[in-house]
């Protein structure tokens, strides 16, 4: 019975700290969309913006690729912890 207790609130304590994760992602997320440089939606607009510029404005391209970067970087660890607090909530 204590072995149960104490797995419960190992649970409780892990779903907190994944919840303070993903409000830290979202928190991110959200200031990417407001920065002056636009964070790319997807591969493709990055590659598009490439092309369009030929050359120029590349401190501009340089910086939406590592904001886009840093976007998949938070899109995966927010699967993980997705996929965590799911099985958290199946394993109860």
């Amino acid at each position: 019975m204590q072995q149960y207790h104490f797995l419960k609130i190992v649970k409780q304590v892990k779903i907190k700290y994944m919840k303070i994760v993903v409000d830290f992602i979202n928190g991110r997320m959200t200031a990417l969309d407001k920065g002056i440089v636009a964070t790319p939606e997807d591969r493709e607009s990055l590659e598009s913006f490439a092309k369009a510029n030929h050359g120029s404005m590349d401190l501009v391209l340089m910086q939406m690729a590592i904001q886009y970067g840093y976007k998949m970087a938070l899109e995966d660890v927010s699967e993980v912890v997705v996929l965590q607090v799911l099985q958290s909530k199946h394993d109860e």
